[in-house]
């Protein structure tokens, strides 16, 4: 049976030349045709753009692999044609009608229009076109019109062996000589019968969320600024808890007190970040904040003493937990005689602090002074993460999110065995969206073909979006890729939120940061390369939106229980 777009009740039809032309292709049109009944058309007219645009509509369209596409125009009751003047005999005598030839023809070269700009050259010129003038309740004798053959023009005597009647019209029009190709013919089909969706673009949503999740994360540090009294302070909270901002915040209200604060962390894309947000803060802008991770923080002031400072390349971490402490220490002994630079100290990810590096800070900072120190130990880089020594600290903890939707909340502790809780008010957000390639070398393509759809469907801006992965870009699936489209793929935090392309980092660098959609790229499930920190950081990166490209089934089936707990969440909503 033929392919109706969409499904016909000839018993519903208007005009009963109409269905009875639908009962004949309904009962005895076979499979590989495709049907189209009462389909309008429109385009803009010739010559003036202000014209109003030409519109028509066409009784049938019948679309065949073999034979190409047919505008049939169906007239019922006894039609005559005298000269060039069409009638239909009714008990007045005859009537003017509208010239169905024409009518057809000007449907043909609509259509043909539309093929052409849709689908393009190639295909419109592979696509034959032809047209049929249909007459159910009659038969045809005479001299047929001189532009219409007599092989195109089908009657009552044709409708029981329908397929036999168009195969001949089709071939009057010159169809039947060389077969479209699958993908051209479901080209030529889409055109004529498009999948027309109104759809909500994520940055909508996007729009939405953030300034949701802004609003809670104010709420939670209005919250805590009662606590300012406080000199000193350990705070522990769950990933988008607000410790980053609170820290900001702090080292802010020290600065309006203190001769000079001290502001340090761990990762050192998140200093660059707070670099820029205090930018009027800092000391080299006339503040009083001198903000540095502890990485830089340490060869900066070995370098300003004259302290060589290289590290070992072969054993890093041990190099940074023993011997750069040590040289700090020296450096800063032999910088400051009169005693530490610093009043007061704020430290973020301060779980990522070796024992060593708090005693190194004494070198820097009054230990007896101010100090507020952040941390989350589920985000440790450390395998067993050690409580900040700080004495005589107000402790408290911040156990809900406030930075990510509630489902992207769920997904991350299901994965991670967390046990965050997101805002009560805030979104509830999409589920994460999982995409599992079929090989390691379909990974780049279908990462592309996401940020396609990021960028061009769903109208979102490149500083949105950042893909993070278990390695840095150059030794992922993208280490060929260098742009998508006309957007930059870029490893500088710094490039990304000035707009200049998608940022690619880890989850390693990416600490600390978030953006409104992130990508997890090629994950393989844990080893010591990503381990369950490394997850827990990435899968709480997104304010919004998560994608998460699984490198393998096995990977996929873990996280299974994950998607099924975010896509739960809603399901009381």
């Amino acid at each position: 049976m033929a392919l109706f777009i969409p499904p016909i009740d000839p018993d519903t039809m208007e005009h009963q030349s109409e269905a009875d032309f639908a009962k004949a292709l309904l009962n005895h049109l076979p499979g590989g045709y495709i049907v189209m009944h009462s389909l309008p058309w429109l385009f803009p007219a010739r010559d003036d753009i202000d014209a109003p645009a030409r519109e028509g509509e066409a009784d049938f369209l019948i679309l065949h692999r073999q034979f190409g596409l047919m505008i049939v125009e169906v007239k019922g009751g006894e039609i005559t044609l005298k000269g060039r003047t069409w009638y239909r005999h009714v008990k007045a005598g005859l009537k003017e009608i509208k010239d169905p030839v024409k009518q057809a023809r000007r449907s043909l070269w609509a259509l043909k229009k539309r093929i052409t700009h849709i689908c393009g050259e190639r295909i419109a010129d592979a696509t034959v076109i032809s047209m049929a003038l249909g007459f159910p309740h009659c038969v045809f004798k005479d001299t047929p019109p001189a532009d219409l053959p007599a092989d195109a023009i089908l009657t009552m005597d044709d409708l029981s062996s329908i397929e036999a009647g168009l195969a001949r019209a089709f071939r009057a029009g010159g169809g039947g000589k060389r077969e479209l190709s699958a993908e051209d013919f479901e080209a030529v089909r889409r055109a004529l019968a498009p999948e027309f969706r109104i759809y909500e673009p994520l940055r909508v949503s996007v729009e939405n969320n953030t300034e949701t999740l802004t609003k809670l994360t104010r709420q939670q540090l209005q919250v805590l600024r009662g606590f300012d009294s406080n000199p000193r302070a350990v705070i522990e909270g769950v990933a988008g808890s607000g410790k980053t901002l609170l820290a900001m915040q702090r080292a802010r209200s020290f600065a309006a007190k203190h001769r000079a604060v001290l502001f340090t962390c761990f990762n050192a894309e998140l200093a660059k970040w707070l670099r820029e947000e205090l930018a009027s803060d800092l000391v080299e802008n006339g503040g009083k904040l001198a903000v540095w991770n502890f990485h830089r923080l340490a060869s900066d002031l070995c370098k300003q003493a004259g302290v060589e400072f290289v590290v070992n390349q072969q054993n890093p971490s041990k190099w940074w937990d023993e011997i750069a402490p040590d040289l700090l220490a020296g450096a800063a002994m032999d910088l400051f005689p009169d005693g530490q630079p610093f009043d007061a100290v704020v430290i973020d990810e301060a779980q990522d602090f070796s024992p060593s590096w708090w005693d190194a800070l004494d070198y820097v900072w009054d230990s007896t002074g101010p100090i507020w120190a952040f941390l989350d130990k589920a985000q440790s880089l450390r395998r067993e993460p050690i409580d900040p020594p700080v004495r005589g600290a107000f402790k408290f903890s911040l156990g809900v999110n406030c930075r990510n939707t509630r489902r992207i909340v769920a997904c991350a502790n299901s994965a991670t065995d967390n046990t965050s809780e997101p805002f009560e008010l805030a979104p509830l957000g999409r589920p994460p969206k999982v995409i599992t390639p079929p090989n390691p070398a379909a990974i780049s393509g279908l990462v592309q073909q996401e940020i396609r759809s990021l960028l061009r469907d769903h109208r979102l801006q490149p500083q949105q979006i950042a893909i993070i992965g278990p390695s840095a870009k150059m030794k992922g699936p993208l280490a060929n890729v260098s742009a998508v489209d006309d957007t930059s793929l870029v490893e500088d935090a710094a490039i990304w939120r000035q707009g200049k392309g998608i940022l690619c980092s880890t989850a390693r660098s990416f600490k600390g940061l978030e953006a409104d959609v992130v990508i997890l790229c090629d994950y393989s499930g844990l080893g010591p390369l990503f381990t369950q920190s490394d997850l827990y950081v990435a899968l709480t990166r997104a304010r919004s939106h998560l994608v998460i490209v699984v490198h393998d089934r096995a990977s996929r089936e873990k996280l299974d229980a994950a998607i099924s707990a975010a896509i739960a969440e809603g399901s009381d909503a």
